[in-house]
């Protein structure tokens, strides 16, 4: 069993952010591939549904408890023997828009939503699939380093319609592609092939 897991905030004020861009990205998922449509569930924490994709048994789950605490939703889903088979979808401040990367066994980057998965579940030991919100310079093209109170009002702002646009065009096929493909073929497949 694979638990695809999709980091953001509930609540209808948080759509369209860069901080919930996880959350949209399994919703492209689920909408792409006709999955059944996550319901509430008091005892995973959030939108849960088991389903099947590319022949494989997956949890998927929107945690209900708020960015900085993912981890308590994350632990009541994934068994302690089964960490290294957790995929999180989050958004990462670190890469332009438009890039996915697929990392294992990292740091937090600073995202507290990891942060709170790794203290909870007392392991680095999970598959992330980073998602970047990031703006660049028109310029040099590098991504423009936000920090403090000022990234955390970036990362609630609402995506741009051009940049709506670009996710629902480009990035979230890349993502779907992505987690079919950890699902499929593993990990080192998926990161060789998508970083």
């Amino acid at each position: 069993m694979y638990y695809v897991v999709a980091l953001g905030n509930p609540g209808e004020e948080y759509k369209k952010s860069r901080h919930n861009v996880g959350f949209a990205a399994l919703d492209y998922i689920v909408s792409e591939l006709r999955l059944p449509t996550p319901v509430k569930s008091s005892q995973y924490a959030g939108l849960f549904s088991e389903v099947r994709i590319a022949e494989t048994d997956v949890a998927l789950l929107y945690p209900d408890t708020f960015m900085n605490h993912s981890g308590a939703a994350v632990k009541k889903l994934v068994p302690r023997q089964e960490i290294s088979n957790l995929v999180v979808l989050y958004d990462d401040v670190a890469l332009p828009l438009g890039e996915v990367r697929i990392s294992f066994d990292r740091g937090d980057g600073g995202h507290n939503g990891i942060k709170s998965i790794i203290e909870t579940l007392q392991s680095k030991e999970f598959i992330r699939v980073r998602i970047g919100v990031a703006a660049t310079s028109f310029w040099t093209g590098k991504v423009k380093p936000v920090a403090g109170a000022v990234l955390a009002k970036f990362v609630l702002a609402k995506f741009t319609n051009k940049e709506q646009k670009q996710l629902e065009e480009d990035v979230f096929k890349r993502v779907l592609e992505a987690v079919k493909t950890i699902l499929t073929e593993g990990k080192e497949k998926a990161m060789n092939e998508f970083n």
